[in-house]
């Protein structure tokens, strides 16, 4: 009886500390979300061309790039929006074109669509998608008839849309193995196709589907490493503009059959149509960071300068034609010029055109209250208190990575693997981004250009005592990554070791001890055109000090890009791989344990620690955030947010969901 009564309570000891303890266990919840607001907004001009509305004032046609995007006309005389229409399902616009009858379309990309705004009309008709699978409409142009040709990827296509019937029609591939249709011309009845990953140029009859592909230009070199960025077709001369920066600009008589001319240094996006006097105008550069409106005979190949400039890393011209005498365009950021050929009177003029919703592409934890935010495509950098989302705002190029340093904001800018600091106690000023003459002295100051070793985005940035490690994937049809050192205190590029990882490009970067960083890949090129030859992402070590790769393992046989790493408190390494939180031996790479976090396969992942590097947050799949007590080897789901990237800053997550920022407060464990 006693022993009884003696288990009876014992039980009852055990089950009441039990739930005692399961009460004081349960952790309390996140809060949140709270939204920080969008922190990048500034004008990106695109696709453009010069036209009418149906009361014949004279207007430039642009889209700006943003959340969504919008289809503006400009008053050529003074720069005044005139209608502002909202491409709803669209991020921006390579290709638009006035239609005879007065229509324009806008071939978009985002998720591929073609648009029509019929004349006096105030909001656009969404045509929908034309090809199936084709994420992206790249340029357009209009025939005679009014039928619409764009061209696309990743299939490398030609469509059209036909304004009687309302209907699409697919010619297909234009060819074989290349994957983008980038720009696209109309001559005498045929189509022409210019691709991205090489110099090719292909002739479509529309009334058969026959397909050819034109000549080499003379002179053109490896044509693997061309692409043709921009093409115009006017009377009997097709224009075919070289690379994404000046370029060659090629002359093909379409009537001869064959290539006339080139043009040294042409700046895109466009060339106008003929003068009276026959005469095609655009810009060209005849010294590094400004180009110079020219006038260009195709017959005799004479250029007339005109002193107009333009000024910048980058001068396009977004939409490009004729007010009455004057040559009439605007730049991409906004800026209108004007060129009045009987007087060879020029101007400038700022339009005010609004900016719209940047979406975050890059994101880092500085001070206590403190991150900063890069940009997609429209670029910029941004400083943004988490305490109510004040924001300093900063144009730039697209940013693929931030590292707040002792010395400075390091960025990675797209393309050609670019690596900048920002010294922030100086002001802003960056003549690459500008569209004014130069008038300061460069802050942020470029480290690091990766354009001759073929790399496009450096996405992989660590710290080691005295050194910046950067990570890149490559550009073009290539393969491989370059792993690149540089000098902290003096900026000068100590090493770049090309295809670090065998075709593998790097995308992900995190700082040991020991001068010991850590990276991990993805096997795909850098438009994805390339088929991979490796069949798995990889995870590395590499010592900066010694200049030496210690070893580099496959986690997952099957994934092929893996694109988060971190080192805790403890040296200890971790990733995401395949939606797992992996930790793994820093000494060898060997995978120590697996949590399942997350079911279903993404190679979407982020990683960050809190203050005491000893609470691990993993966002995986691009939704869901896990907490991981790196000390006692556990995890626990923490809360559900869709997201491109997060960090940790003073006790709150900042996750940027397209152009926004949200934040939400963690519990202090």
């Amino acid at each position: 009886m006693r022993q009884g009564k003696t288990l009876l309570v014992l039980v009852a000891l055990v089950a009441a500390a039990l739930t005692s303890t399961a009460a004081v266990a349960a952790p309390p919840a996140p809060v949140g979300p709270r939204s920080l607001g969008i922190p990048l907004q500034d004008v990106l001009m695109i696709g453009g061309t010069v036209g009418s509305l149906p009361d014949g004032r004279r207007v430039i046609w642009s889209a700006v790039s943003g959340t969504p995007a919008y289809l503006n006309a400009v008053d050529t005389s003074t720069g005044t929006p005139l209608l502002s229409v909202p491409l709803t399902g669209a991020s921006g616009a390579y290709g638009v074109e006035q239609a005879p009858d007065g229509s324009l379309y806008v071939g978009t990309y985002g998720t591929g669509r073609l648009y029509r705004l019929a004349p006096g009309a105030t909001q656009a008709e969404d045509l929908g998608v034309p090809i199936a699978g084709e994420a992206y409409v790249w340029n357009i142009v209009v025939a005679p008839d009014g039928t619409v040709y764009g061209g696309t990827s990743p299939g490398g296509k030609v469509f059209s849309w036909s304004p009687t019937t309302k209907t699409f029609r697919d010619f297909g591939t234009m060819a074989p193995g290349q994957t983008y249709v980038k720009s696209i011309a109309y001559s005498h009845g045929k189509i022409y196709a210019g691709a991205l990953a090489s110099w090719i140029v292909t002739e479509l009859d529309p009334a058969t589907g026959a397909k050819r592909q034109l000549p080499m230009p003379p002179g053109i070199g490896d044509p693997t490493s061309k692409v043709v960025n921009d093409l115009r077709a006017y009377g009997d001369f097709l224009y075919a503009r070289e690379q994404t920066g000046p370029g060659p600009l090629r002359v093909y008589d379409v009537t001869a059959g064959a290539w006339t001319d080139t043009v040294e240094s042409a700046a895109g996006l466009d060339v106008t149509p003929p003068g009276p006097d026959g005469r095609v105008w655009f810009f060209r550069q005849f010294e590094a960071g400004s180009s110079e409106l020219i006038a260009y005979d195709p017959i005799t190949h004479a250029q007339q300068r005109t002193g107009l400039k333009a000024y910048g890393r980058v001068v396009n011209t977004r939409g490009i034609g004729w007010d009455g005498d004057a040559v009439v365009g605007l730049f991409w950021r906004g800026l209108m010029f004007r060129y009045d050929t009987s007087t060879g009177q020029s101007s400038t003029l700022r339009t005010t055109v609004a900016g719209q919703p940047t979406p975050v592409l890059a994101l880092a934890s500085g001070a206590p209250g403190t991150v900063y935010a890069g940009g997609f495509l429209q670029g910029g950098v941004a400083t943004v208190s988490t305490a109510d989302g004040k924001t300093t705002y900063n144009r730039f190029s697209q940013v693929e990575s931030l590292m707040p340093t002792s010395r400075g904001l390091v960025i990675g800018a797209y393309p050609s693997a670019r690596i900048y600091r920002y010294d922030e106690a100086k002001p802003w000023y960056s003549s690459e981004y500008s569209d004014e003459a130069t008038q300061g002295t460069a802050n942020p100051v470029k480290l690091l250009d990766l354009e001759s070793h073929v790399q496009s985005r450096p996405q992989g940035l660590a710290e080691v005592p005295g050194k910046i490690v950067s990570g890149s994937t490559p550009s073009g049809d290539t393969l491989g990554g370059s792993l690149s050192v540089i000098d902290a205190r003096t900026g000068k590029v100590d090493r770049i070791i090309d295809d670090f990882v065998t075709d593998e490009g790097i995308t992900a970067m995190a700082a040991g001890k020991h001068g010991i960083v850590y990276g991990a890949t993805s096997v795909a090129g850098g438009l994805s055109t390339t088929p991979p030859t490796q069949e798995s992402a990889t995870i590395f070590a590499y010592d900066v000090f010694r200049n030496r790769k210690l070893w580099e393992v496959n986690p997952s046989a099957t994934v092929t890009t893996i694109s988060a790493v971190a080192v805790d408190s403890r040296n200890r390494l971790w990733a995401v791989v395949d939606g797992d939180v992996l930790e793994l031996d820093p000494a060898t790479g060997r995978t120590i344990r697996t949590f399942d976090t997350f079911v279903g396969h993404s190679a979407a992942a982020q990683l960050a620690l809190d203050e005491s590097r000893t609470t691990l947050y993993a966002l995986v799949g691009g939704t869901k955030v896990v907490l991981v007590d790196t000390n006692k080897k556990t995890w626990r789901p923490l809360l559900d947010q869709p997201a491109l990237r997060m960090v940790y800053n003073a006790g709150e997550l900042i996750f940027a969901r397209d152009a926004e920022l949200i934040a939400w407060q963690v519990p202090k464990r």
